[in-house]
């Protein structure tokens, strides 16, 4: 009875999960794979922590979205050397997947990586990207939404990366992890960048989409909502970073005025490297409390930015405004 209620579970949701089976797995098999079912009810390997509150990578199956290359591919190899048991990357160019996903797998093992394609403002690519980590894994306990560019030139593909893939990865996690989901709880990172806490006036739409991503953050770190849901939401604003980004910065703006003043922005900033803002994510995973804000630069240990101290500042020049 139980194999027949999970098939037709499955029948009647077969069309949303059409991207995923890709004529691969039939429902009947799909149906007998007690390990997703079992993920489904709630995995019985909760986030589990020692008493110094540490979490346990070797057990966690991570999501690292943008994960070709720069900040993503290097958090994406850190977790995998930290002892973390696999790793799904997605990203939408196939060329720079296979590529990435190959060092990765030389160093790792194959079976620790699982390279997806797919647009990560996509809803139902993304969707499918998470089933399929768990058919593949059978389970999803760390999410990072890394994904990301800098081209206020194309603002309107920059608004769908950085902030529509944001949202989807968070809410999708929030679907696929949350404990009132039959989920076991679990970690969400939305990686952003220091212009979400300082605007860079030469790419003020970039700006816009760090702010949003640091907003949304902070609005998911109710102690109600991680009660709820077991699942901690965090961000995490790395400084200028040797990445993709920041080549040919004149190209991407939104004319040579606004290209200046992103050099006079940026002019006393130490660029980091991707490893470097990687090993310091993951040394802040347990200590982040749901809702913090983080900031990595100077190839220093990241700190937590006091936002409660911004708006006690702000609250002041408000009163002082209105005397």
């Amino acid at each position: 009875m139980a194999l027949q209620i999970q098939k037709l579970v499955w029948r009647a949701c077969k069309p949303t999960f059409s991207i995923l089976l890709k004529n691969t797995y039939t429902v009947e098999a799909i149906a007998e794979n007690r390990y997703f079912f079992t993920f489904l009810r709630r995995r019985s390997s909760t986030l589990k922590e020692d008493r110094q509150n540490k979490i346990h990578l070797e057990e966690k199956v991570v999501v690292v979205t943008g994960g070709a290359s720069g900040i993503g591919l290097a958090i994406a190899d850190e977790l995998l050397c930290e002892g973390t048991s696999s790793v799904t990357v997605i990203d939408n160019n196939k060329e720079k997947l296979d590529k990435s996903v190959k060092i990765l797998a030389d160093k790792h093992g194959e079976d620790r990586v699982l390279p997806i394609e797919a647009d990560v403002s996509n809803i139902e690519q993304m969707d499918a990207a998470f089933r399929n980590t768990v058919l593949h894994f059978h389970a999803i306990d760390i999410i990072i939404n890394n994904a990301g560019i800098m081209d206020d030139g194309k603002w309107e593909k920059e608004l769908k990366v950085n902030t529509h893939s944001c949202v989807i990865g968070t809410l999708l996690g929030m679907q696929y992890m949350a404990k009132s989901s039959s989920g076991s709880g679990g970690i969400i990172a939305n990686i952003g960048s220091l212009a979400g806490l300082t605007p860079w006036c030469g790419f003020p739409i970039y700006t816009m989409t760090q702010f949003g991503v640091v907003g949304f953050t902070k609005a998911l770190g109710s102690s109600k909502l991680y009660e709820r849901t077991g699942v901690k939401v965090f961000g995490y604003c790395p400084c200028l970073t040797q990445t993709e980004m920041l080549e040919k910065p004149a190209e991407k703006s939104i004319n040579d005025n606004f290209a200046a003043e992103f050099v006079e922005d940026t002019k006393d900033m130490k660029v980091q490297s991707p490893e470097i803002i990687a090993k310091g994510l993951v040394e802040i995973l347990h200590d982040a409390k749901p809702g913090s804000i983080w900031v990595a630069m100077e190839e220093k240990k990241p700190f937590e930015v006091s936002m409660s101290e911004m708006l006690k500042k702000v609250e002041q020049k408000a009163e002082e405004a209105g005397r």
